[in-house]
């Protein structure tokens, strides 16, 4: 049997070229699959921070104005391409002479959500605000 040549060369590289084919396609799925991991991490990361930015924002309006939320409010609040939806609602303490004002805030950044949980004390006469709890809250 003789062989031309050529024919063992072409053989060679087909088969080589193959392997190679095969290890790009396998590098980008590895590349795609941690690169989404990450994503998910800084979108949970931006719906945290636009939760926490609605609960400052709240406890802003509250220091603007007392009497706010007297009836139960609930806004929406935009921070870049995230969003927050705040509900505030209040009580009275009459026994401390006091509002306890309850905020939830619900930050969304693209398809990861979070929801920060808060209750403030502002006192009737002075007008103080302190903040008495602010915790992480599991989505229902």
């Amino acid at each position: 049997m003789v062989f031309q040549k050529g024919q063992i060369a072409l053989s060679f590289v087909l088969l080589v070229s193959g392997v190679i084919i095969e290890i790009v396609i396998a590098g980008s799925f590895v590349t795609y699959f941690l690169s989404n991991s990450g994503l998910g991490d800084r979108l949970q990361s931006r719906a945290a921070t636009a939760a926490y930015s609605g609960v400052w924002d709240a406890l802003l309006k509250i220091s603007r104005n007392r009497d706010f939320a007297s009836s139960n409010q609930n806004y929406g609040l935009a921070t870049g391409s995230d969003s927050a939806t705040v509900s505030v609602s209040r009580t009275l303490n009459s026994g401390a002479n006091a509002y306890v004002y309850s905020i939830v805030s619900i930050g969304t950044a693209g398809t990861e959500e979070k929801d920060i949980s808060a209750t403030a004390i502002v006192d009737q006469l002075t007008g103080q605000i302190q903040l008495q709890s602010i915790a992480d809250q599991a989505l229902q």
